[in-house]
């Protein structure tokens, strides 16, 4: 979506208009602040720039442009649900890959001023250098170089347009191009267009990669075990959920559903208060009651109930536990009353 808004509304914006920011250390909402914050100097200084790409409004507004570019950019790599696409960037994106060719075409002007005045007898020198330097971006010409900027741009684009295929391969350039410190959040995004798209196997080995390089990016855990969970991977559904119950803020949004989710995984084996189950119902009881404790923290904070994320499943994984609550109650009891005549039989009572 595309709007002349210079950004959109956040379920973290709830946190500022109930004056309720300071009550949570959720990293996350600290983050996504801090990206508002340079989304909203990068966006500003844009407006201020002419909406032309006359080449003295470029020459003129050099550094502002440039400097509105980063700022946005790297609000996005932080956290793009405190950005919004907007014609006014998009225009600011063609303003600056046409500043970049103008400085690209000075420099090319200044060189070949230079081969002119070198005497006769180099010329044929340079000519071979030059012919030698043509040959190697011939061969370049396949996977041409691009700025840090330009690509963060077209990532931004795409990803806003929902043009996913065209994302991962773009994001595919910026990992074989960019900084290792970009890696994680390059992963993630890649690992939401194939999400996006429904490329489960490519959406896993991405997040999976995502974790062996930054283990507290916790929110990929929660995708994993959601991920796993549809799949009928009970096991790694649930690994995963215990990683990301561990790591993540008790305040995060993903947090109690995440319990819910564990709740539904331990009781579709503990159906019964047979001995062996009875480990497991007390488990599940008790990731159901944390749930609704931190859906009570959550609505506290945010005035409403956590919504659904990045995944549908975990709205499936609540309501399968809010079917089964009260039956895991009654056999949560039953297995007290059990372990309690247990206690009686065998101190003989």
């Amino acid at each position: 979506m595309v709007t002349d808004r210079p950004g959109k509304y956040n379920e973290y914006d709830l946190l500022e208009e109930r004056k309720k920011r300071n009550e949570t250390d959720d990293p996350e909402v600290e983050e996504y602040f801090k990206a508002k914050e340079l989304f909203t100097k990068g966006y500003e200084l844009a407006s201020k720039i002419p909406d032309n790409s006359e080449e003295e409004t470029l020459k003129k507004y050099e550094r502002e442009i440039f400097e509105s570019t980063q700022y946005l950019v790297e609000a996005f790599l932080l956290d793009d649900k405190a950005t919004e696409m907007s014609s006014r960037i998009m225009s600011l994106a063609q303003q600056y890959e046409k500043l970049l060719k103008l400085g690209e075409d000075s420099e090319k002007k200044e060189i070949e001023e230079k081969v002119v005045e070198i005497k006769d007898e180099e010329i044929s020198e340079q000519k071979k250098i030059k012919d030698s330097h043509a040959s190697a971006e011939e061969a370049d010409a396949s996977e041409p170089e691009f700025t840090r900027e330009s690509l963060i741009l077209v990532i931004w684009l795409l990803f806003n347009g929902k043009q996913y295929k065209f994302c991962i391969q773009t994001l595919t350039v910026a990992l074989n191009q960019l900084e290792p410190a970009l890696y994680p959040r390059l992963l993630h995004l890649r690992a939401s267009c194939h999400l996006a798209i429904g490329d489960h196997k490519s959406c896993v080995k991405d997040l999976e990669r995502l974790t062996s390089i930054k283990s507290d990016f916790v929110s990929a855990y929660n995708i994993l075990g959601s991920i796993h969970m549809s799949q009928g991977d009970r096991l790694d559904a649930a690994r995963n959920f215990k990683i990301y119950i561990e790591k993540a803020n008790k305040d995060s949004l993903s947090y109690s559903h995440a319990l819910y989710s564990l709740c539904a995984l331990t009781i579709q084996n503990a159906t019964s208060a047979t001995t062996g189950n009875r480990l497991r119902i007390q488990q599940a009881f008790n990731y159901y009651q944390k749930a609704k404790e931190a859906e009570i923290r959550y609505e506290n904070l945010y005035g409403r109930k956590p919504e659904m994320t990045d995944v549908k499943l975990e709205k499936d994984s609540k309501k399968e536990a809010e079917r089964l609550a009260p039956i895991l109650q009654q056999l949560f009891k039953k297995c007290n009353h059990c372990n309690s005549l247990s206690r009686k039989n065998e101190n003989g009572e």
